[in-house]
């Protein structure tokens, strides 16, 4: 059975095929209400369908992918939850936030990349070009960055929309890849997620891989601005650390098929747990709490990487 629904979910998180990805979720996480647009409440459980993507703003906002719900959830710093936008998108994965509160989603649903001004207001910013858009980052300067998975195996590819228009290809020859975080330096690290590792590309357009074969199906990446990138790693239910020289460690374990990670300005990082239904927080002393879904509070059954 367990090997059943490992592959249900992979094929939700990486198939191109809508019928698939409307069947596989909700095989590990039922279906929960919609939150009506228009409504602000207190983090509670049962906020989240199936979180996935997620990302934390300047002034301390968390924003995730409802996936299944196919909205965009905002909690404020103060932890009051609101639906920012649940129109215009078909089935979003992945998102990214710049600094000004501008909300970048990727949408494989719709194989297109959306954008969502501070005030809710959707609009399509990529529409053309892309097959499976499953995650987006956005760097200091306005330049997105999408990964795309592809159609079929080893066809993924990374892409780069510059902040005049222009869509060009960094990387190709990934195999499913699915999140994609850029570092303040350019270094755009990619998780090349059916090779079980994290790639890294240069400013300069070089190609390497940062870690490997520790890691099974990564999803979600984000990278400090010390250079230390942060791994959901899916299969593992864990989030893995790795310094920059490429030194893994265990940050936190105990979650049930991570999905998305980001970090703060304060160095806490952020996970969507998809199999509870909930997002997670990693605090600097190692300490996980619940911040939405799910049951909140901290967990006793997640245990920090210290042990």
């Amino acid at each position: 059975m367990r090997e059943f629904i490992l592959s249900v979910f992979l094929l939700a998180l990486l198939s191109g095929s809508a019928s698939a990805m409307q069947l596989a979720s909700p095989a590990l996480v039922p279906a929960r209400p919609a939150t009506p647009a228009d409504t602000t409440r207190p983090v509670s459980a049962g906020l989240f369908s199936y979180p996935t993507g997620v990302a934390v703003g300047a002034d301390g906002s968390t924003y995730v992918v409802d996936t299944d719900n196919s909205e965009i959830k905002k909690i404020s710093a103060s932890g009051q939850a609101s639906t920012l936008a649940n129109k215009g998108f078909t089935y979003p994965t992945g998102l990214a936030v710049d600094g000004a509160g501008t909300v970048y989603v990727a949408d494989p649903g719709s194989r297109s990349i959306q954008k969502i001004t501070p005030a809710g207001e959707v609009s399509t910013l990529v529409a053309h070009g892309l097959d499976y858009p499953a995650g987006v980052a956005v760097a200091p300067d306005g330049t997105v960055y999408v990964v795309d998975a592809g159609r079929e195996a080893n066809t993924g590819s990374v892409r780069k929309l510059t902040p005049s228009g222009r869509l060009l290809t960094l990387a190709r020859g990934l195999n499913k890849p699915n999140g994609v975080a850029v570092a303040p330096d350019g270094t755009v690290y990619v998780a090349d997620t059916d090779n079980n590792c994290i790639k890294r590309i240069s400013p300069s357009g070089e190609v390497s891989a940062l870690v490997g074969a520790s890691l099974s199906r990564p999803a979600g990446v984000a990278v400090a601005p010390d250079g230390t990138v942060y791994v959901a790693d899916t299969y593992h239910n864990s989030v893995q650390k790795i310094s920059p020289a490429g030194i893994t460690t265990l940050l936190a374990s105990g979650f049930t098929y991570p999905a998305g990670v980001a970090t703060d300005a304060a160095g806490a990082v952020y996970v969507t747990d998809t199999g509870h239904g909930a997002l997670k927080k990693i605090a600097l002393t190692g300490a996980v709490s619940t911040l939405a879904g799910g049951a909140t509070g901290t967990s006793a059954s997640i245990r920090a990487g210290k042990e």
